[in-house]
């Protein structure tokens, strides 16, 4: 769309849109939260919180909101930072903690990082106990070699 528009002849300003920050975060949540299909299992149905942008401290607070609401249907979570450049390491400790919420109740966390500089940053910062992936289509195979590799070691 242009900035101006004609009505009737007559040239209007369009009302001005308010911009958002360059690089600031998107979010998205799939699929949108709501009853489960019939027969499928809390543990086995799973949500995709997917992100964009540069995270800080406010906006990985409303991922873990967001991780939160979508873990009431879901109990396979990928948190699929592929497309972020940048991450508060401020936020991470509050990743960790959901993650070990869902793990009690049956649940997991995983996330989906492409960018080294990006899971540099989470391993650094206290997420060593997350499990990484590359895409969110690899992500609940880490996870179950992940959990395999853990029983193996208590058991041992």
């Amino acid at each position: 769309m242009s900035e101006r528009t004609r009505i009737r002849g007559v040239a209007q300003r369009e009302p001005a849109r308010p911009r958002r920050a360059e690089g600031a975060a998107v979010l998205a949540l799939q699929p949108a939260p709501g009853p489960r299909p019939a027969g499928e299992r809390w543990e086995d149905s799973q949500a995709t919180v997917a992100v964009r942008g540069e995270l800080d401290r406010d906006a990985l607070w409303a991922i873990d909101y967001t991780i939160g609401r979508a873990s009431i249907e879901a109990g396979r979570i990928v948190l699929d930072l592929r497309e972020v450049t940048h991450l508060d390491y401020a936020g991470v400790p509050e990743l960790v903690a959901r993650r070990r919420e869902l793990r009690a109740r049956g649940g997991e966390l995983v996330v989906a990082v492409r960018n080294p500089y990006v899971a540099n940053i989470l391993k650094a910062s206290g997420g060593a106990e997350l499990v990484l992936c590359r895409t969110p289509d690899e992500a609940f195979t880490e996870a179950a070699l992940a959990n395999a590799g853990a029983a193996r070691r208590r058991h041992q």
